[in-house]
């Protein structure tokens, strides 16, 4: 199924006070799919980023008036740093660097994924060997990053399968990942804009995660379906090279803006959460139980609504 995108309107409209006609352009220009995501760069936000649902990625440069369709270069990038027998795959995600938005990684489906410096104008590949599912910029390291990623059986050649999401960390922009833990749920940078504006000190490199260091099995891949007791949140200083701090027992999701962060941490019946929340100002390490209103002490799910803007 086609899209089509509207570039300007064209159209015949009837000035309000005499007889002239008003005439608006208005050109289109037909995609692969449905559109699935949209990013805008630079100055005035001239240039627009289209990824349609079939996984191709279309790039403008005068805010809308022409488009270029990039497939043909982000394949031609993709073959030069593939494996002899991987597939290329299609784009399923793209994502922006906080510090600079002309900083766009492209998430592909099979490995393959692509970096660009400029907002899509020129676009590397790079071939991270497992396909990531997640991947979280740095709020104020321009090419920093978090990534997740499931393991298959395939990589377990000489003891049973077990399928689980690993964490890895880069300080280039994805040409180089550097493990850091296993049976991973969320994960978040501890950084904070907030933070570094008013001069509170948090560490770089420290991140947040909720993980089972207790499973040897399958993880489950939504812990929404039930909330566990297994499930802890913790944070580290230097990726786990060390002993985490363990913040929350129990603690099962994490929500973080740049100024709070929430926690949902479940209780014994695995059924019902208590809602704990802390402040960038501790650097969200001052995790306090909330205060709930009387008929929400049984809350089994909870919903963040951020009314700063």
């Amino acid at each position: 199924m086609c899209a089509t995108i509207a570039l300007t309107c064209l159209e015949s409209v009837k000035a309000s006070n005499n007889d002239k006609a008003l005439s608006v352009d208005f050109q289109t220009f037909e995609l692969d799919g449905s559109v699935h995501d949209m990013l805008w760069c630079g100055a005035g936000d001239e240039i627009i980023l289209v990824q349609s649902s079939d996984g191709t990625v279309y790039r403008s440069r005068d805010r809308g008036l022409s488009w270029k369709r990039l497939k043909n270069l982000m394949a031609k990038q993709a073959r030069d740093v593939a494996d002899d027998s991987q597939d290329i795959g299609k784009v399923h995600k793209m994502l922006q660097s906080p510090v600079d938005d002309q900083l766009v990684v492209f998430l592909g489906t099979n490995g393959i994924n692509w970096v660009s410096e400029d907002c899509g104008g020129n676009v590397s590949g790079l071939n991270s060997g497992k396909r990531i599912q997640e991947f979280l910029f740095h709020p104020t390291q321009r090419t920093w990053a978090l990534a997740a990623s499931w393991t298959t059986c395939a990589e377990f050649d000489d003891e049973p399968c077990r399928i689980y999401k690993e964490l890895y960390y880069t300080k280039n922009g994805g040409i180089e990942w550097n493990y850091i833990t296993n049976y991973v749920f969320d994960f978040e940078w501890g950084m904070s804009p907030a933070a570094k504006k008013d001069g509170i000190v948090i560490p770089d490199d420290r991140i947040w995660l909720t993980r089972d260091d207790t499973n040897t099995k399958h993880q489950k891949r939504s812990k929404k379906i039930s909330w566990s007791i297994d499930i802890d949140l913790y944070y580290s200083d230097d990726y786990f090279q060390t002993a985490p701090v363990m913040a929350l027992e129990q603690g099962n999701t994490i929500i973080k803006t740049p100024t709070y962060m929430f926690v949902s941490c479940s209780n014994s019946d695995q059924v019902r959460v208590n809602i704990y929340s802390s402040t960038y100002r501790s650097g969200f390490t001052n995790l306090r139980k909330t205060r709930l209103p009387a008929d929400a002490i049984a809350t089994t799910t909870f919903t963040l609504m951020d009314t700063s803007e």
